[in-house]
């Protein structure tokens, strides 16, 4: 029997292609509009929304509004990815092109702003302001932490406090975001509103902690992604952050990541590089980290009334992140 969530989750998907339609059907533009729709997966932070609603008195009388919100969050979602790519050059997206290889970069960057348009355009009209406010301010952040992290480019120094904090805001923040107005939607009060905040920002570090895990260890197959992309393209992450505590590893990469600044590595360097992570400790570190916040996530829910269904998605996600 489906749970009440995935039937929502029915609804949901009925608001995102009404919110992102559009009256060019037929047309180049269309299909790429059409494309750029398709991307979703699945559909964590959407979930994430009405699970924590359910945590409150009201979320049964609200259930429209709920889905229409849980609709903007995933198409938030969705233009971020097209705009990541643009940002990252990458070629694929969940094992496929993504919009910018398919369709070159100035395509690209119009189909992700015509979403947040639409998406605009829609809270307007249905009067959703206060949780259109919540959802710009999250927009905000991914920006500053995309941003955060241009500046922290090819940065062999770059600390933990700066990691976390583009991360923050470049994935956090809308986990933070779906859960805290699933919540307030759903009529929980202050403190629950900001526990499950904390429990979505807490998932998004997660995510992106397993995300820079697969740079190092996955292949296109695996992840849907280039493996050794991050580290390319001077993204430089938990892992190596990590393994950059040692001084020996220090001697080993630090010679390879100036070099990764004038030029394209060769195979025998990333091979160096992933080593290095994997023998000092980065993987290990990093799932040490992702189990911490975990611990911390089961203790925030476990004493919620009619916590079931989101327990059951939380140890979804905690089976994909220790595969």
């Amino acid at each position: 029997m489906k749970s009440l969530c995935n039937k929502w989750i029915e609804q949901v998907k009925y608001y995102m292609q009404l919110i992102g339609s559009h009256s060019m059907q037929g047309t180049e533009v269309g299909k790429i509009l059409d494309d750029s729709l398709n991307l979703s997966g699945k559909m964590l932070r959407g979930k994430l929304l009405l699970l924590c609603s359910f945590l409150g008195p009201d979320w049964n009388e609200k259930k429209e509004t709920l889905c229409k919100l849980a609709a903007m969050v995933e198409l938030t979602h969705l233009a971020s990815l097209i705009h990541d790519d643009i940002v990252d050059d990458s070629p694929y997206r969940r094992g496929e092109e993504s919009i910018q290889k398919k369709y070159g970069r100035n395509a690209a960057v119009y189909a992700g702003d015509f979403l947040m348009a639409k998406i605009y355009y829609y809270e307007a009209v249905e009067h959703l302001n206060e949780s259109a406010a919540f959802l710009s301010k999250a927009v905000q952040s991914m920006c500053v932490g995309e941003i955060g992290q241009g500046i922290a480019q090819y940065d062999k120094h770059i600390t933990y406090e700066q990691y976390f904090e583009n991360i923050e805001g470049k994935t956090a923040a809308l986990f933070e975001t779906a859960c805290y107005i699933g919540a307030k939607e759903g009529g929980c009060n202050k403190e629950l509103c900001e526990k499950l905040a904390l429990f979505g920002k807490n998932i998004g570090f997660m995510f992106q902690l397993k995300d820079d895990i697969l740079d190092f260890t996955s292949d296109l197959c695996t992840s849907g992604k280039e493996p050794y992309q991050d580290f390319k393209n001077g993204i430089y992450t938990f892992p190596i952050i990590t393994a950059l505590k040692n001084t020996e590893c220090q001697k080993i990469l630090y010679p390879i990541m100036e070099e990764n600044k004038r030029r394209k590595l060769s195979e025998k360097e990333i091979e160096v590089v992933v080593k290095s992570v994997i023998k000092f400790k980065g993987i290990e570190k990093s799932y040490e980290k992702i189990r911490t916040l975990a611990f911390e996530n089961t203790e925030l829910i476990k004493g919620l009334k009619n916590n079931s269904e989101i327990k059951a998605l939380f140890s979804f996600i905690m089976k994909g992140l220790e595969e």
